[in-house]
């Protein structure tokens, strides 16, 4: 069994594990074509759950081909095959490997549609479930290939496009399968909102979404964003900073910065020395960082990280803001009661006693009410009478 509770397979070079959410959905999506009979619900989610395995397998046999190992998630709305060493794929085996799950599907499909063409000649002999197994592979697998080879992201055939016309047109190219993804997203989104399949209508929407905002992401790339001199840049930046050279580190990204001018890459490197700043205790520099960026493209710590700053440089509107967004992600006692300082911050008793009620209730020391940070609330009716019920 692999660490996160996959399975490993061929010594370690795949890994497939399954999250929770993916058994739930193969699990309603059998309910809901099985039409309320327990044994057709049960064969229908049996095999869509089969059919996006040897979709994401035939992803992996492209890894595995490449030579690099790869890393399969089943989740709820399909799944994920990750190669460990991206450096092997070019365009053009990064091609096959968008393919590769949808040339797996299709001939999974071949292979139950020939069993029941050469089945029927002994079909006495052969119990009906299994042709009625075969009919259900030969429909989902077909399909679903076909509904992967949309031009939408994170769809194969979105993927494919993207990477095709960005290594022909560049930057150009990637706007362009972002307008295209857009627009048929939205527009089989309606086709299935008007057909009845509101799952389907939901999933196409959300893929549109995405695509819009990589749209709007990519208006921002610039001529820098494809030098290939630049961008890497980043991974060295990285690699100092591993073998604790932080100055050096430090200083690659500040002449990066000043490079690119603007664009993903200065961007990317200004989210990477605002989290280097703030691990070397340097709050100044990493709020000043921070500010220039969208908070809503950060990722999980970089918004921990700047909540952090934030509250430290008395910026409690931010630090509050940013709390709630980093509770919703991951709810613990921890973000709880930071959202709680920050309120506090503010002198708002009302959402400071909101918060440390949840940190309390998810196991936050209780010692932690008695800090100074507090004291602006601490004569306020909502806080004593938070204290005195928990007497």
């Amino acid at each position: 069994m692999a660490s996160n509770g996959g399975v490993r397979l061929m010594g370690g070079k795949l890994t497939v594990s399954a999250e929770p959410f993916f058994w739930l959905m193969m699990a309603l999506l059998g309910a809901s074509l099985g039409r309320g009979d327990l044994r057709e619900s049960v064969m229908w989610g049996a095999v869509i759950g089969l059919s996006v395995l040897m979709h994401e397998l035939g992803h992996a046999a492209v890894c595995l081909a490449s030579g690099t190992g790869a890393d399969i998630v089943l989740h709820g709305f399909g799944g994920a095959t990750r190669p460990r060493d991206a450096s092997k794929f070019g365009t053009w085996r990064m091609a096959a490997l968008d393919l590769g799950g949808c040339v797996t599907g299709f001939a999974v499909a071949a292979a139950a549609l020939g069993f029941l063409y050469a089945g029927g000649a002994y079909k006495p002999l052969i119990p009906p479930l299994a042709f009625r197994i075969a009919k259900m592979l030969v429909a989902v697998n077909v399909g679903f290939s076909l509904f992967n080879l949309l031009p939408v992201s994170p769809m194969d055939g979105g993927k494919l496009i993207s990477g095709l016309l960005s290594a022909r047109w560049g930057v150009g190219g990637r706007r362009a399968a972002h307008a295209l993804g857009l627009a048929l997203g939205a527009g089989v989104a309606i086709w299935f909102f008007r057909d009845g399949s509101i799952y389907g209508a939901f999933i196409c929407a959300a893929m549109a979404a995405g695509e819009g905002r990589a749209l709007k992401r990519s208006l921002s790339m610039t001529a820098a964003d494809s030098d290939e001199t630049l961008t890497g840049e980043l991974p060295r930046a990285a690699e100092l900073w591993e073998k604790k050279r932080r100055e050096e580190a430090i200083a690659v990204l500040v002449a990066l910065r000043e490079k690119a001018g603007a664009g993903l890459t200065y961007e990317a490197a200004t989210l990477q020395l605002a989290l280097y700043t703030y691990l070397l205790n340097r709050a100044e520099e990493s709020y000043a960082m921070f500010k220039a960026l969208s908070e809503s493209d950060l990722p999980a710590d970089a918004k921990h990280a700047y909540a952090d700053v934030a509250y430290r440089k008395g910026d409690f509107e931010t630090a509050l803001r940013l709390g709630r967004t980093n509770f919703h992600d991951e709810p613990g006692p921890q973000t709880a009661a930071s959202a709680a300082l920050a309120a506090a911050g503010l002198a708002d008793a009302r959402e400071t006693v909101q918060w440390l009620k949840t940190a309390v209730r998810l196991g936050l020391d209780r010692s932690e009410l008695s800090a100074k940070e507090f004291d602006a609330v601490r004569a306020s009716d909502e806080f004593r009478e938070f204290i005195a019920g928990l007497r």
